[in-house]
């Protein structure tokens, strides 16, 4: 039998100030690997600049990949013990702008959505979105990459597959991606590089 991946998310009110988020995440660390608080370390710096922002990395404990996002009112914070991750959370409202699919989606994308049914389509890019969004924070390069080079589409259940990305530094035949429930108006998706396709594990 093949061991199961597993992935832990909580999702939680948002915080008024991001240093309650990260408070949060550093929880959740403490929570998975079962030890104090105390004794969880996590930096965020940015690799371009060196600022303190950018995606958050676990010093102590070893072994351990985090990820975090916030949308709306919500904010989830994902832990793993298997491999790098990225996670996203969008809401459905703010991807259906006027204006967004052409900075956010190549041709084939556009085309995709244009085919769908008119009530489908704000979900669906959303979950396009969002597997974007978690690849690129999967990968560290964040929106320095332009998401029109990232082409996904929508698989079984609403999440989406990676299609195709000619300029990425991963390994894409170890990438994986699942989406998740994030509550009523929200879309989420994880993104994971490893052996197989993650389990999640809700906190």
């Amino acid at each position: 039998m093949v061991p199961q991946t597993f992935v832990s998310l909580l999702l939680q009110p948002r915080a008024p100030l991001p240093q309650t988020d990260r408070l949060l995440l550093a929880a959740a660390v403490a929570r998975v690997c079962a030890v104090d608080l105390a004794a969880v370390t996590i930096e965020q710096r940015c690799e371009h600049c060196g600022g303190a922002h950018g995606r958050p990395r676990v010093l102590t404990p070893g072994g351990v990949h985090v990820s975090l996002s916030r949308a709306g009112r919500t904010v989830v914070v994902a832990v793993s013990q298997v491999g790098p991750i990225g996670v996203d959370l969008e809401s459905v409202a703010s991807v259906a702008r006027a204006g967004f699919d052409d900075v956010a989606f190549n041709a084939d994308e556009r085309t995709a959505l244009a085919e769908l049914p008119v009530d489908e389509r704000d979900r669906a890019r959303a979950a396009l979105w969002t597997t974007k969004e978690a690849l690129l924070k999967l990968s560290g390069e964040g929106l320095t990459v332009d998401p029109r080079e990232v082409t996904v589409a929508l698989g079984p259940g609403g999440a989406s597959a990676l299609l195709s990305w000619p300029t990425a530094t991963l390994d894409l035949s170890r990438v994986h991606v699942v989406g998740f429930d994030a509550g009523p108006g929200l879309v989420g998706t994880l993104a994971l590089l490893g052996p197989r396709a993650p389990s999640l594990s809700m906190l």
